[in-house]
């Protein structure tokens, strides 16, 4: 197994010190990569998608105990591997059905007929040709003989030499093998789920340590009490009980007030948990607002599963406690979903206005074309209507995902996201011809690749690093020698790891790019 960079190090070092943020890129660098070979193994999205989101809650809490000569991803894949074993055991009828091909079907042909091998057979494949698992390791995961499963192995082998002749000779089956992609990236909800579980537990981990806190001393109290009480008597010193009456009450009443002021501090923490999600205050700036189709001329409250309107004459503030606030501009439609800090934009344009005293709290925006997720603190706007999204981030960084692929826009940088078309980010102040091919882009046919590549300059750095892993593999490399050459990619990233697309490669050299345009 490949040992960590220094960056996933770092990553995982800051993760484990309780940084959210380093957290969460973590899991997100990897769930494409466990999702991808938890699907093979099942054949199934469902149980993947499961699978998945146990093994990433499972990483967690077990985050800190994690070797530090062990590799993260490895340890990542092994966890998802006794998952998908423990599943297969209580599961074996469903496993054993035909897998329906409609709902995992891949580009990669290849792919295809792995995915259609008996339920053994293919488990066992790609435990050993792709997970490099020996066959004496399998077997006692499996709890089967070493020689049925090597019998399996051959008949998975046999029958994709079948479909695939040529591949019989020399190393080249094992090359078509590491082919198939790294990365399979699995629906939304399932890394939505994941965090969701993660921010839960850590708000219900700081609510139990605050409420110990003073049970704690309380405890503590009893023990001085009785020792004072059962100090030795000395029959023949005077001793003047009115005033050490009076210092022992007053040590009392220190310590029932400390106590007390913890504890009201508690309940308010407690009070604004429980009441997070109740209402975010609305603010009509001019006109009048619709909240459910009522009208508000001044103040409001926009609840869960809300709905928000302007006219053509009004726009509206709303305040969303420890994220800050966002503008509605006039001719606006959004809604405030079931989910903490998400909202629905359906037409008109949002102004996103970070607090300073934000927490780790995001923003999420989910529009018809595409979802969109802030960083901590940052300020954007943001237009949709029914063909077209447009974004500028005045701070911080957004992510948008369309399609299952995650574009990065950061400070300064604007997207423009059409519909049945990819997102990547553009630098504003580029010329205007690369502006308008890169806003059309369509994905790995787009005829304007090449003219896109010979007019980039250094300031179009992030937009060549995503038009790289949406371009065909045959062109991959004129994408990289042009970006190579705007901004070297760190000493760590390698020309085949990024022909590959290799996520982590990707992502040291996105830092890179970062720090120089």
């Amino acid at each position: 197994m490949i040992p960590d960079n220094k960056f996933v190090r770092s990553l995982l070092q800051s993760a484990q010190r309780g940084n959210y943020t380093a957290l969460e890129q973590l899991f997100k660098m990897n769930i494409g990569k466990v999702y991808a070979i938890v699907l093979r193994m099942t054949a199934n999205k469902s149980f993947a998608s499961r699978i998945t989101i146990d093994t990433f809650i499972e990483a967690w809490k077990k985050l800190k105990i994690i070797r530090e000569d062990s590799p993260f991803t490895g340890w990542l894949i092994a966890i998802a591997v006794y998952k998908t074993l423990d599943v297969l055991r209580n599961n074996k009828e469903e496993f054993a059905k035909k897998p329906d091909l409609t709902e995992i079907e891949s580009k990669d042909s290849f792919e295809n007929d792995i995915f259609r091998l008996p339920h053994l057979e293919r488990l066992i494949f790609v435990l050993n040709k792709v997970e490099k698992y020996s066959v004496d390791e399998i077997a006692d995961m499996i709890l089967m003989k070493k020689d049925d499963v090597e019998f399996h192995l051959n008949l998975a082998v046999e029958k994709l030499h079948e479909r695939y002749p040529l591949y019989k000779f020399d190393n080249s089956f094992q090359e078509r093998i590491s082919k198939l992609p790294i990365e399979i990236q699995p629906d939304k909800s399932v890394s939505d789920e994941i965090f969701n579980y993660i921010y839960e537990e850590r708000i219900k981990i700081a609510e139990k340590e605050k409420s110990e806190t003073p049970v704690k001393e309380a405890v503590e109290e009893k023990p001085v009490k009785e020792k004072k009480k059962k100090e030795p008597k000395e029959p023949k010193k005077k001793i003047k009980r009115p005033e050490v009456s009076i210092e022992i009450n007053l040590g009392r009443i220190k310590k029932y007030i400390i106590i007390s002021i913890s504890i009201l501090a508690l309940a308010v923490v407690v009070y604004l948990w429980l009441n997070r999600a109740k209402g975010w205050s609305v603010k009509a700036v001019s006109g009048g607002v619709l909240i459910d189709n009522t009208s508000v001329i001044s103040n409001g409250v926009l609840e869960l599963n809300s709905s928000f309107i302007t006219n053509d004459n009004s726009s509206a503030e709303i305040v969303i406690p420890s994220l800050g606030v966002i503008q509605v501009e006039s001719n606006s439609s959004l809604l405030r979903t079931k989910k903490d800090n998400e909202i629905k934009l359906k037409k008109g344009k949002i102004i996103k206005k970070s607090d300073v005293n934000a927490s780790e709290s995001k923003l999420s925006i989910v529009t018809d074309i595409a979802d969109y997720n802030e960083e901590i603190s940052s300020n954007f706007e943001l237009y949709a209507d029914d063909e077209t999204n447009e974004l500028f981030v005045f701070k911080g960084t957004v992510n948008i995902i369309i399609k299952g692929f995650e574009a990065v826009v950061p400070e300064n940088f604007a997207c423009t996201v059409n519909k049945g078309k990819y997102a990547v980010p553009h630098n504003p102040n580029s010329d205007q011809q690369i502006i308008n091919l890169i806003k059309e882009y369509s994905g790995p046919a787009d005829p304007n690749m090449a003219v896109i590549v010979n007019l980039a300059q250094k300031s179009d750095a992030l937009s060549l690093w995503h038009i790289l892993q949406l371009s065909s593999e045959e062109n991959r490399s004129i994408v990289i020698k042009k970006l190579n050459e705007l901004v070297p990619p760190p000493d760590t990233v390698t020309g085949e790891g990024i022909q590959k697309l290799n996520r982590e490669m990707l992502d040291q050299w996105l830092l890179k790019i970062l720090s120089e345009i």
